[in-house]
């Protein structure tokens, strides 16, 4: 997907995305997939379009994966039935970068100024998304449905409602190790999507401590990372450490 396509610009609740990986665990068609997703979604979307533009977001995420991320797709679907419910969110994260560019620049956003400051507001994420993104009329929308998404998630929470001041809520952490190696190859790969980068590889340290994962504690996994042979740990220097799939 090219970058300035921004695509996500409905809010999503994790129950739609659950349903919307369960169906693909099916192996139905598109369709099919489309056509669940409108009936059972149409009393809880007000409105055919806004209804119709929330499955398109959803098969986007779940289904119409690009064939570059479709093993990683495959593998997500197994790791569904593995995982405890509560890490489904993982899954949601890591296949939502994946899928949409602009997903990814705004959890780095919020995420980053959530290191800098511990908390942000609405208009220092869209400051900055405009400066990479442009001046659009649909931007400002397609912003804060994102944020509405991660309040939804239960990642941030709102604090000055006049002012939209949001901060942080608990860490995700997980002792699936499976699942922790399957979402630092989503992350290494949508940051070579979102940057434009043809190299794959990416420092350790920036992989463990990216802002795009603000919600997710990666840090337990890194001598998983290190023995694990889906990934290729470099050493660049005295003290970098490069990683890239293999």
């Amino acid at each position: 997907m090219n970058k300035k396509t921004i695509g996500f610009d409905r809010e999503l609740t994790l129950t739609w995305l659950d349903l919307t990986a369960g169906l693909a665990q099916e192996n139905l068609d598109v369709q099919r997939i489309r056509q669940t997703l409108l009936t059972r979604l149409a009393d809880e979307i007000p409105g055919q379009k806004a209804c119709k533009n929330t499955v398109t977001v959803l098969t986007r995420i779940w289904v119409r994966v690009p064939p570059e991320y479709q093993a990683l797709q495959t593998e997500a679907l197994t790791l569904v039935s593995r995982i405890l419910p509560e890490e489904r969110l993982w899954l949601h994260w890591g296949m939502s970068m994946l899928a949409y560019p602009f997903f990814y620049d705004v959890a780095g956003t919020a995420g980053r100024l959530l290191q800098l400051q511990g908390e942000f507001e609405l208009r220092q994420v869209r400051r900055r998304i405009h400066e990479s993104w442009g001046q659009r009329t649909t931007l400002d929308r397609a912003i804060q449905r994102v944020l509405q998404t991660f309040v939804a998630w239960d990642i941030i929470q709102q604090t000055d409602s006049e002012r939209r001041v949001y901060q942080g809520t608990s860490v995700c952490q997980t002792a699936n190790s499976d699942l922790a190696l399957w979402f630092m190859e989503c992350v290494i790969q949508s940051t070579r999507q979102a940057t434009s980068q043809s190299d794959r590889q990416l420092p350790l340290v920036e992989l463990i401590r990216s802002s795009v994962t603000f919600p997710f504690d990666l840090a337990p996994h890194v001598a998983t990372l290190r023995r694990s042979d889906r990934f290729e740990v470099s050493r660049q220097g005295l003290d970098l450490e490069m990683v890239s799939p293999v």
